[in-house]
């Protein structure tokens, strides 16, 4: 029986424990706001269960930490890798090496392995290309590089829009979204006689195929793409500051709608979920790839408050409490979105209210409350401004839009000589 390991990790005020199984556990410390704040377990990697020293826990543990992919160890070359992408039309495999390999599958037995020997599987990633050589090599990068490259053969193939600036965090987005309508509009006569994703797999099959037999082969697929970073609560992101102070502060993404901010000397009030969010809606807001505009946004914060030399209120704070929001109201029905300027709250008035008016009042709009940012039924909407003198008041600040009344002053300021309540 392997002895049982322990691993407390000052910092992030968590302590890890594995017992020889295929989970390492984890215990929130007394800074964690909330129990399932963090996973209870992350799956401890294959190969490091036969070898686990205390030493390797830490790194491992240290790696999930930060974001990183496990040292697993593992040998590609007598344990290779396989995944199939496309619906299963195109097997992808890593036996070690300086590529990754592709061959499409075989029409009448797509999930039986095509020989080792055959002439179709053709390199489609080069390993320096992403600056990796066999011995840095793990099957999370094999797994989110390869989806990142099918999101590159889309592109190439005009279904998908690249980004402007592709973000890892958010490559691959939209992708089934963008097969469907691409799919409708071109290949309208296979979606009557099948189904849209029929179509597409019979079509996308089909094109892998072609290509795989001419002379260059899948040459222009070659290194399509970018390495995928998808977070969640198994892999969040974190970063770790030190005020002025000393006191030491972590900043956790789990890639929805919060990132959270805690303090290993500042034990948080179980639950106070609140206390802690950072910044909300960090994809929206984000200007250019997230992960390094998050990191500026920390850096700014952090820089105030060692300029006041106070812990001043985060932007999730601002934010939350801020002096505006829109509320969308009907049978039923009651929603608000809070924003920090007059401008934010009435370009989202708008742009609800057109929504409203011409989808029979279903509406998506940005909340920092609600899991679902949408509504239903929507009849009216209004720009409100919280009361200088009552923190509960909120005060209207323009006549409402009304679907069934649109009247031409609707959602336009007031003007100084009118009262806004």
């Amino acid at each position: 029986m392997p002895e049982t390991l322990t691993y407390s990790h000052a910092h992030a005020d968590l302590t890890f424990t594995w017992d020889g199984g295929t989970q390492i556990k984890l215990c929130d410390g007394v800074s964690v706001p909330y129990s399932g704040f963090y996973p209870s377990s992350i799956s401890a990697p294959k190969t490091a269960q036969q070898v686990f020293t205390q030493a390797a826990l830490k790194e491992v543990c240290d790696a999930w930490w930060q974001g990183m992919e496990f040292p697993t160890g593992r040998d590609f070359a007598q344990d290779p890798w396989h995944t199939a992408e496309f619906g299963a039309g195109l097997q992808v495999r890593y036996r070690g090496g300086p590529v990754v390999e592709a061959a499409p599958a075989d029409p009448a037995h797509r999930y039986q392995p095509l020989p080792d020997d055959s002439t179709l599987w053709q390199p489609i990633i080069n390993l320096t290309a992403d600056g990796r050589t066999p011995a840095t090599v793990t099957t999370a990068w094999l797994h989110h590089r390869v989806r990142g490259w099918t999101t590159g053969v889309l592109e190439l193939l005009g279904v998908h829009a690249p980004q402007p600036v592709p973000d890892p965090v958010q490559y691959g987005e939209g992708v089934h979204d963008a097969i469907v309508h691409w799919t409708i509009r071109n290949l309208p006569d296979q979606v009557k006689a099948d189904s849209t994703m029929g179509a597409w797999h019979t079509w996308i099959a089909s094109t892998i195929r072609e290509l795989w037999i001419t002379p260059s082969g899948p040459v222009l697929w070659r290194n399509a793409g970018i390495a995928e970073q998808r977070l969640s609560q198994q892999h969040p992101w974190t970063y770790q500051d030190t005020l002025a102070d000393g006191t030491r502060l972590n900043f956790v993404w789990f890639g929805g709608r919060c990132v959270y901010v805690t303090s290993p000397d500042a034990p948080a009030r179980r639950g106070a979920r609140d206390n802690t969010i950072f910044l909300f809606h960090p994809h929206e807001q984000a200007t250019g790839p997230v992960l390094p505009w998050i990191e500026e946004q920390v850096r700014q914060w952090i820089a105030t408050c060692n300029a006041t030399k106070t812990r001043v209120d985060t932007p999730g704070a601002a934010l939350q409490y801020g002096p505006w929001r829109i509320e969308l109201s009907g049978p039923g029905l009651s929603h608000d979105a809070r924003f920090a300027t007059e401008q934010e709250a009435y370009a989202a008035a708008r742009q609800a209210r057109d929504q409203a008016a011409n989808t029979d009042g279903c509406v998506t709009f940005r909340s920092i409350f609600s899991t679902n940012d949408s509504a239903a039924r929507v009849t009216t909407i209004s720009v409100q401004r919280r009361s200088p003198e009552h923190e509960d008041l909120w005060c209207a600040h323009s006549h409402p839009w009304n679907i069934y009344n649109p009247v031409p002053n609707a959602l336009t300021p007031y003007t100084r000589t009118q009262p806004d309540s």
